[in-house]
């Protein structure tokens, strides 16, 4: 809280106060639209590392599979 100091004290400057501690509720542009370009880029690095690990997975399976046939058919 901003206070005045004069002759009769500490006087509270409210009206400052308020003024300079209101809180906007808007957001910018830039803002938003930063934060919708960051949300994509988070959603398209999530698919793609679940399109990799089912990828490896899939391979791993493969090689597993291919080995154990290659052992039964010595």
């Amino acid at each position: 809280m901003g206070v005045a100091l004069g002759a009769q004290g500490c006087v509270p400057l409210w009206w400052r106060d308020v003024v300079a501690r209101t809180p906007s509720r808007m957001i910018g542009l830039s803002v938003a639209v930063g934060r919708f370009v960051e949300a994509l880029f988070w959603a398209i690095l999530r698919v793609a590392g679940l399109i990799g690990g089912v990828a490896l997975l899939v391979v791993a399976v493969l090689v597993v599979a291919w080995m154990l046939l290659r052992r039964r058919r010595r």
